[in-house]
């Protein structure tokens, strides 16, 4: 696996922070373009600096190729349960059945453990209550809005993303 300098893990960073930017925050012209690059290569130097300031986490392009496609899984499982939501939102019984479930996952990384929290906070009608080690508490408005994660299918994603395979 190829190892990053500390100036490349920035430049990667901010790559990836640029893209989650253009993603969350469509840009209609050139200055959103402008605080996006800004604002995520300000968020690398600041990580790279305070949060590893010794040991960084070491991504290959191989795992920078992996996050569109995590990206894009997200963002489907954002305007599934958008849409589930707002169906329960608009009944005027308001058909929720609420519930807290505790998971165990098991990441080699805290940044997949981050990813994970995030990416079920991100999702209408679940929220990461708490993360205690490999114990995830998570609150969801309803079952099926928690399909992913009860299931383990998001855990299994996460995991891809940041699986580490071994040169042959």
């Amino acid at each position: 696996m190829e190892t990053e300098t500390p100036n490349m893990r920035i430049v990667t960073m901010t790559a990836a922070l640029l893209i989650f930017w253009n993603v969350v925050v469509p840009p209609e012209g050139w200055v959103d373009v402008l605080v996006g690059t800004v604002a995520s290569l300000a968020l690398a130097v600041w990580a790279a600096r305070f949060l590893w300031p010794h040991a960084g986490p070491h991504h290959s392009s191989l795992h920078m190729a992996r996050i569109p496609g995590f990206a894009l899984l997200t963002a489907k499982r954002i305007v599934i349960a958008a849409a589930q939501v707002l169906r329960i939102v608009m009944d005027p019984r308001l058909p929720i059945e609420p519930f807290v479930v505790r998971q165990t996952v098991h990441f080699d990384e805290e940044a997949a453990r981050v990813v994970y929290a995030n990416a079920i906070t991100i999702t209408p009608g679940t929220l990461t209550l708490d993360v205690d080690g490999d114990a995830v508490t998570v609150h969801a408005l309803g079952p099926e809005l928690a399909r992913d994660v009860v299931d383990g299918t998001l855990a299994r994603d996460v995991a891809r993303l940041f699986e580490r395979r071994q040169p042959s």
